[in-house]
């Protein structure tokens, strides 16, 4: 092979190679652009700088740092005051600083001094103008009040009130009375049952301490609710029922009244609504079972009372 071929032969090798080399050498050389496309990332949703664009970003920012001098308070002071003028501001400065401690106690100690002098002149004012308020009428003759011991008639009013109204009323004045007696079942009746089923019925707690069952009105007394203890019929005590055990209800009626036959017939109807709801039964005045019968003998005796008669049932 002649020589010519072989030369021929290695050098286009070596272009091959070296176009090679050029073809796979990344582009490191070159200065990236400012103006290149924005990567966002995606999970972050924040753009992602390159890194050569960082470092053009921090070269340009302290290029700029170093061109930009900014003139500290000593050159300004410098150049609008002589040399020793400077000097004096700075003496004084230094003066200036051990002295404003020592001002900034006086100055507190007599800030407060102030204050407290300012509260006192405050409180005496505040105690001369009231002395002054109550020495107005100080020549005005005052009235010596004595201890009364006279009778008052709106005192005793008012004492004796309750008092004429309790013997006023129809229970005191009644010449007989109707009787229903209910016990239950179980023989004793919690208090506070007691007092939800009065007042479930529509009896109010008045005079007497007894619960009481009024007209529709209001203005008329048709009969009245006793408690049964060991010792007979009794008042009731609102501030200890609801902790006591009642035994039995005692319905009354008092005679004579105006409205006899519809102050028996309510109480008779109340007291059986009452017996079915504490699981009791209802008895007459004499302990017998209150029955149909016996229920028409009493309504006859009620109406036909009258005054001075004898209890025949």
């Amino acid at each position: 092979m002649e020589v010519t071929t072989i030369v021929g032969i290695v050098i286009a090798v070596i272009i091959m190679l070296f176009g090679l080399r050029l073809l796979f050498k990344k582009p490191a050389d070159a200065a990236p652009s400012l103006d290149s496309e924005l990567h966002v990332n995606t999970d972050s949703q924040q753009p992602v700088i390159p890194r050569h664009v960082r470092d053009q970003l921090q070269s340009a920012q302290e290029a700029e740092k170093a061109e930009r001098v900014e003139p500290t308070l000593a050159e300004k002071t410098a150049e609008q005051e002589p040399e020793p003028k400077q000097a004096e501001v700075k003496t004084e400065k230094s003066e200036t600083a051990q002295v404003e401690p020592v001002e900034a106690k006086n100055t507190l100690a007599d800030t407060t001094a102030e204050v407290k002098q300012e509260s006192t002149l405050q409180a005496e004012k505040t105690a001369e103008q009231a002395s002054a308020e109550f020495n107005l009428n100080s020549n005005i003759d005052k009235a010596e009040i004595s201890d009364f011991e006279d009778e008052s008639s709106i005192l005793d009013e008012h004492l004796h009130e309750q008092q004429r109204v309790d013997e006023a009323s129809a229970l005191s004045t009644a010449a007989e009375f109707v009787a229903l007696n209910v016990y239950p079942e179980r023989r004793v009746l919690s208090g506070e049952k007691t007092l939800k089923v009065l007042l479930k019925y529509g009896l109010r707690f008045g005079e007497m301490a007894c619960f009481h069952r009024y007209s529709e009105d209001g203005s008329k007394l048709l009969f009245s609710v006793l408690q049964i203890t060991d010792e007979g019929a009794s008042g009731f005590d609102l501030e200890t029922l609801s902790t006591e055990q009642v035994k039995g209800l005692a319905f009354f009626l008092a005679l004579p009244h105006s409205d006899v036959q519809n102050a028996f017939d309510t109480m008779d109807s109340l007291s059986r609504l009452i017996a079915r709801e504490v699981d009791g039964t209802v008895y007459d005045q004499n302990n017998q079972e209150f029955t149909p019968q016996l229920r028409e003998q009493w309504r006859h005796f009620a109406i036909d009372y009258r005054v001075g008669q004898s209890t025949e049932v």
